[in-house]
């Protein structure tokens, strides 16, 4: 590996190690104001948070004068948001407060509930000023739901500060500086903020008077569940008639469907995912269930396992009912010190070849979506974007990134190809298309999307992108798994997943030298950190830099802190 490209992946772990929260406090930074110290035996003596004497005093050092406890409430003004959604405000001594629930503008009351070295964490418990962004939640269950983070904030504030985190990271981590604001384009909205997800999963957890609930976690737990009475506004009016459905046979069952114990392993009912398709060319949508428990064959046929899964059929538009066989194992254990959760994943219990038994128990496990025109064929283990308007959005953004000739010369690779969305949708416009992906089902699906769509230049393989060798060059990627080597691509597009890019790929990446790449990322932090990487000095002539011409933003997830964003970057000459 070249020295210098050796170097950037050197200060690519080191821009990985720092936290986000770390940057909020150094962009607040601000002069500590002297102030008086509390009395640390006086502090002890009120047993507050039990705090020792000792350990006070340290606080006090770290903080600059000011004693911070758990369950103290401070006022303080919301300045900007996080990455993780809280609204982050600033304490009378400089130290950084993430505050739920705080919007930009906003001045609220809050009690501190997490206390870290340089960081403390609150709820608010109320709005003294009202933010100029602030809205009602539509949802009647968002204060205690953890399915969105955002709807007390005005839609265009949350494209605003979307577009502003890309700009932010691209500033700072790929060291675009004053720059990065003209390399951001505008962020791409949603024409529609509620109802857009087209698959959600449910939980079931154990409610009141011995009867089994359903609903989604609560905010900073994975223990329980909100009972989401009201339905939810993230999904389709079709898909909030299954939940109301399995609701009310739960109602009516009166414990004899007992919910799934993830600490102990014990119970049934462990989940349902509710999925819906179709309505591109003006038809109805069909939805897909997929239930997930640890029954037996037998109480698939006969008992009240059966009869919620006859209701959920006879629910209108229900097209699918899947069964998903889950271990009884626990998935959870207690949490230790220091944590604010009761549990954490990990259980306690672990039985060999363990595995997931898939079967429809209605109709065939098979739900069909279209996008742009074009078919996709989806089992209930299928990724594909949860937002299919802004997925068809995405999709063009891509398109209209790869820059075709219009000679449909050019041969596109598609890296972390998923069930071919990308390349399936760019197959018109080049000559061919090469899918690369690890996950065996999504090859499987890719496979049977081209040939449902009779698009014949499109080929998918099975290949393991984080364990590549760079030493073998272009030929450590373009290489199919049977040994037959493939040829050098004109366009790359990759869509990886949160945590990027290994730095081998985009070794080979820069041997290979296509004029142009194209990357859609989920995690802004990880693209600018690959983007620095990609755009680094040329070490020769077996070594291409790239240049950064754009980078577009797509809120994918209205309501939640999530945004994807597009890159586009052209060979230097």
């Amino acid at each position: 590996m070249p020295r210098a490209f050796a170097r950037v992946v050197l200060a690519r772990a080191l821009a990985a190690a720092r936290a986000p929260v770390a940057r909020a406090a150094r962009r607040l930074a601000v002069a500590r104001p002297p102030c008086a110290a509390k009395s640390t035996a006086a502090a002890a003596a009120s047993g507050r948070g039990g705090v020792r004497v000792a350990e006070l005093q340290k606080r006090k050092k770290l903080v600059g004068g000011d004693v911070v406890r758990v369950g103290d409430e401070v006022s303080v003004e919301c300045v900007d948001f996080a990455t993780s959604g809280e609204g982050v405000c600033k304490l009378a001594n400089g130290m950084v407060l993430l505050c739920d629930g705080a919007t930009p503008g906003e001045v609220v009351r809050a009690r501190v509930t997490k206390l870290r070295k340089k960081l403390a964490y609150g709820a608010k418990t109320a709005t003294e000023r009202a933010a100029p962004n602030a809205v009602t939640a539509p949802c009647p269950h968002y204060e205690q739901c953890g399915g969105c983070a955002w709807q007390h904030v005005n839609y265009d504030a949350q494209v605003r500060h979307k577009r502003n985190r890309v700009v932010d990271v691209l500033a700072r981590i790929y060291k675009a500086g004053e720059d990065a604001e003209a390399k951001v384009g505008a962020c791409v909205g949603a024409d529609e903020t509620s109802r857009y997800r087209n698959k959600m999963e449910f939980a079931f957890a154990s409610g009141t008077r011995g009867k089994t609930v359903v609903g989604l976690r609560p905010r900073g737990a994975n223990d329980s569940v909100v009972d989401l009475s009201g339905g939810c506004l993230l999904q389709s009016e079709e898909a909030d008639r299954v939940l109301a459905a399995i609701r009310e046979t739960l109602e009516r069952a009166d414990g004899r469907l007992e919910a799934f114990d993830r600490t102990s392993g014990e119970g049934t009912l462990r989940s349902v995912t509710i999925r819906t398709a179709g309505g591109e060319r003006g038809g109805e949508k069909a939805v897909m269930v997929d239930l997930a428990t640890t029954a037996s064959p037998n109480e698939l046929k006969t008992g009240p396992l059966a009869g919620l899964i006859d209701v959920v059929s006879k629910v209108p538009g229900v097209v699918s009912v899947v069964h998903t066989s889950v271990p009884s194992e626990a998935e959870l254990r207690r949490a230790g010190g220091g944590r604010s959760s009761k549990f954490v994943k990990g259980g306690t219990t672990t039985k060999a070849g363990s595995t997931k038994k898939v079967e429809a128990v209605f109709g065939e496990n098979k739900l069909v979506e279209t996008l742009n025109g074009i078919d996709f064929e989806l089992s209930s283990a299928s990724f594909f974007q949860t937002n299919t308007e802004q997925a068809a959005r995405l999709v063009r953004q891509v398109r209209e990134a790869c820059a075709f000739s219009g000679d449909k010369s050019e041969i596109v690779l598609d890296l972390f190809c998923g069930v071919g969305t990308m390349g399936l949708s760019v197959a018109s416009d080049c000559s061919r298309v090469m899918g690369w992906e690890v996950v065996p089902e999504a090859v499987k699906d890719a496979k049977r999307n081209a040939e449902l769509n009779n698009i014949t230049n499109a080929k998918f393989y099975r290949v393991d992108l984080a364990r590549l060798n760079p030493s073998k060059g272009p030929k450590g990627l373009l290489t199919t798994p049977k040994g037959k080597e493939l040829p050098m691509p004109d366009i790359v597009i990759t869509d990886p997943a949160r945590p990027g890019m290994d730095s081998a790929l985009i070794a080979i990446l820069r041997t290979i030298g296509a004029r142009r790449i194209v990357y859609v990322s989920c995690n802004p932090a990880t693209q600018a950190r690959d983007l620095l990487l990609l755009t680094a000095p040329s070490e020769g002539a077996d070594d291409v830099a790239y240049e950064l011409k754009t980078v577009t933003p797509v809120d994918m997830f209205p309501h939640t802190t999530h945004v994807e964003s597009v890159a586009v970057l052209e060979r230097k000459a």
